[in-house]
């Protein structure tokens, strides 16, 4: 009785240590399937596309990004269809697979112009959702668009716009018409050479419409035996760009110092009292005396004032109210011809033409000395004071 009790006992204890066992399994199972969830829903921390889709318009823009934004996370596979959804629905990788699969449906649809939106929001997976846009918005098979495409290239030219913007735009209306209407041969090497006569095409149309400021680096590149590749034709007319925005500061900085220099002058000038230059410019005869113009007399400073300037004492004894100087007038006027006259001749002739201030000095001095000796002979009075 014993004996049996005993084995009752022990087969007891080898259930009890199986069933805690299993549940040890089961309690792990369940804690992997849930770091699995949370790994899963950690992959989905996507970038938000900046692109909207709108239309037809953005539509290859809009994908591309997006495809480069799930490719970052490896997801492309649910929205291209190359991940299956499982068929059991209970099992735990449906569980991983439907909260990925819904993560990328609520990026999309954050991705669309809210009319856009509406048209797909319905759809359960994020690869109907992909296929959808695709078949609503990517132009495939549309000629009429193809041909647009094909218009604006012919039509676009660089203008005034800098060399990697006119790029840009070639190169993105290029990747639309790759997209809309592919290249298709039978043969791989076929494919190669007639890429390679796209691109040559390519490359002429680039340097075609290149602004005529690049002229000369364009004649050097078109006259080579062979065109060269559509980078290195953008690269050489970069370099260009660089080299004439230089030359375009230099000129720039030696007009603005040639303007400075041609300012028109305001100022007049000290030698001719005409406006519009300066004395160092002047091209008249150099003034004789002091005072100039600036005096406002005729024959500069001091005229009327017994100065230095012209005629300056002469004139103003000349002109005295006293009985004096009227007889020096009336001496010198007599006989119809200045005494002074004849002998400021006869002192020009004696000297010799000294200049035409030596000579009204000594006009001046004859004059002092008739005023002073009033009614003597001054023609004998003059002669001696001359010996």
């Amino acid at each position: 009785m014993s004996e049996d009790l005993a084995k009752a006992l022990d087969r007891l204890a080898e259930l009890l240590t199986v069933k805690t066992a299993e549940a040890a399994a089961v309690s792990k199972a369940a804690d992997g399937a849930s770091s699995s969830q949370v790994e899963g829903v950690q992959k989905l921390e996507l970038t938000p596309n900046e692109v909207k889709l709108e239309g037809v318009g953005n539509y290859l823009s809009w994908s591309r990004r997006g495809l480069l934004l799930l490719k970052m996370k490896a997801l492309e596979g649910y929205v291209l269809g190359e991940v299956d959804e499982p068929v059991e629905k209970k099992s735990v990788e449906w569980k991983k697979w439907s909260t990925t699969d819904s993560g990328i449906l609520a990026w999309l649809l954050s991705s669309l112009s809210p009319s856009v939106a509406a048209s797909v929001e319905a759809l359960p997976t994020a690869k109907e959702v992909w296929e959808a846009l695709s078949q609503m918005y990517s132009g495939k098979g549309n000629v009429m668009l193809v041909s647009q495409l094909e218009d604006r290239v012919h039509d676009l030219t660089q203008g005034e716009k800098p060399v990697v913007t006119y790029v840009a735009e070639l190169k993105q209306l290029w990747a639309d018409l790759d997209h809309l209407d592919p290249l298709v041969l039978a043969h791989p090497e076929c494919v190669v050479v007639a890429k390679k006569w796209v691109e040559g095409r390519r490359v002429l149309k680039f340097l075609k419409g290149l602004n005529p400021k690049f002229e000369n680096r364009r004649a050097s590149l078109m006259h080579e035996t062979r065109l060269p590749s559509l980078e290195a034709a953008i690269a050489a007319i970069g370099q260009e760009e660089t080299r004439l925005k230089s030359n375009e500061k230099e000129e720039f900085t030696q007009r603005l110092a040639y303007l400075v220099s041609e300012r028109q002058e305001t100022r007049d000038c000290y030698n001719c009292g005409v406006n519009g230059h300066l004395s160092h410019q002047c091209t008249a005869p150099p003034r004789r005396g002091r005072g100039g113009f600036r005096g406002g007399g005729r024959y500069g400073r001091g005229y009327y004032r017994g100065g230095r300037g012209r005629n300056g004492g002469s004139y103003y004894h000349n002109s005295s109210g006293s009985q004096g100087v009227a007889r020096a007038n009336m001496t010198v006027m007599e006989g119809g011809q200045s005494a002074g006259t004849q002998i400021q001749g006869s002192v020009i002739e004696g000297e010799g033409k000294k200049g035409e201030q030596q000579g009204e000095t000594s006009f001046g001095q004859f004059a002092h000395f008739v005023y002073t000796k009033g009614e003597e002979d001054w023609k004998e009075a003059w002669g001696r004071n001359q010996a």
